[in-house]
């Protein structure tokens, strides 16, 4: 059904549905796991997952007026989600990565992720098959206002659901995640 689409089509589709938002992780998952073993080979499980929510975010904040494939702007959001990570948690330090390691990774280009990727498809669509049945419809729109950067008050404004419900279902999202990634 979604095979046919752009990458910028999809992903416009992608915002409001769910279906569409599997296939694109699925077309996306090995760009996201290529990135992070190449960034941190021993924290790539937890890099992976801060991938996914980079992707995600780059299907929310995705304008294709702005002259950018959707290819491009996803890889910088991943790239940018995982580095942020890493800082975040002081990870860089477990994982010892340099400053000129970190730096050189954030200058790679989309030419050099290995054409494998196209190989892995099939397991990827699998992978988010079960990733799309893993959560449920609260967790989804639950998820979904996070990845468009609202704090944990204005989900619960949103949704009607009280901020510890909302706390609640972004922890289950997280561990889901987690648990199919690991």
């Amino acid at each position: 059904m979604f095979n046919e689409l752009s990458d910028e089509e999809l992903a416009l589709k992608a915002r409001d549905e769910k279906d569409a938002a599997s296939e694109l992780i699925a077309r996306y998952m090995g760009t996201v796991e290529m990135t992070a073993k190449k960034l941190a080979p021993a924290l790539s499980d937890d890099l992976m997952q801060e991938g996914l929510m980079g992707l995600m975010r780059a299907v929310q904040g995705y304008r294709p007026d702005m002259g950018a494939s959707f290819s491009s702007y996803a890889s910088v959001c991943i790239k940018n989600r995982m580095i942020s990570s890493l800082g975040k948690n002081s990870m860089s330090d477990a994982a010892d990565i340099s400053d000129s390691e970190l730096e050189e990774f954030v200058g790679v280009s989309d030419d050099d992720i290995p054409e494998n990727i196209v190989i892995e498809q099939e397991r990827m669509n699998e992978l988010y098959t079960k990733i799309s049945s893993a959560l449920s419809e609260q967790e989804w729109q639950v998820f979904q206002l996070f990845l468009k950067d609202m704090s944990y008050n204005q989900i619960a404004s949103t949704s009607g659901l009280p901020v510890k419900a909302v706390d609640n279902a972004m922890q289950r999202v997280r561990r889901k995640l987690k648990s199919l990634l690991g």
